[in-house]
């Protein structure tokens, strides 16, 4: 189910602990699958209201921003899309089976998804429920003037994420910048 930016809007969300139960609000979110590993995510609200999610798979990463109605929470088989005003609607998909490990998540400042995995960065160009098929078959990968190896994400600085990796095939490390605005990756 997709939706719109409405009133009350989740506002932070972070990997954490199980909460002491019965305290706060608790949700599970399904997916077909079986998996012994869980990921809890706590969310705040715009009236810092706290609330729980249980979700499947070990946990990675999640990205919010204020420019995009869904927050994201990335597990080691699922990438959630979960509404910032109704946390029951949610969107996951199942990147594993496509033969795919997706390594990192982020936003940009614009709200633009941004996900990688070993080798490739790609964006989608749409909500997670909008998409037909296969999540694999709609990322679009950007294009990068370096072949890479173990992608890491790391900080925006204003429209600018920091990206650490590897040279393929030689190991050297190498410090990237992508520029959002411009869809360039600099040294």
């Amino acid at each position: 189910v997709c939706k719109q930016k409405g009133k009350n809007m989740i506002i932070t969300l972070q990997i954490t602990e199980p909460p002491v139960s019965g305290m706060y609000i608790e949700k599970i979110y399904d997916a077909p699958g079986s998996t012994e590993e869980w990921t809890w995510v706590r969310f705040e609200n715009e009236q810092f209201e706290t609330f729980y999610g249980q979700l499947k798979g070990k946990p990675i990463n999640v990205a919010i921003s204020t420019n995009n109605p869904y927050c994201y929470v990335l597990t080691e088989t699922f990438l959630y899309e979960i509404d910032r005003e109704n946390l029951s609607h949610f969107n996951v998909r199942d990147y594993d089976d496509a033969g795919r490990s997706i390594r990192n998540i982020t936003l940009t400042p614009k709200g633009d998804l941004l996900l990688s995995d070993y080798y490739t960065i790609f964006t989608v160009n749409a909500p997670l429920c909008h998409l037909s098929g296969q999540l694999t078959d709609a990322l679009i990968e950007i294009e990068n003037p370096f072949q890479l190896d173990y992608i890491e994400f790391r900080n925006w600085d204003d429209n600018q994420l920091q990206i650490h990796a590897e040279i393929f095939l030689t190991g050297h490390p190498i410090e990237l910048i992508y520029d959002s605005l411009t869809n360039k990756f600099t040294e």
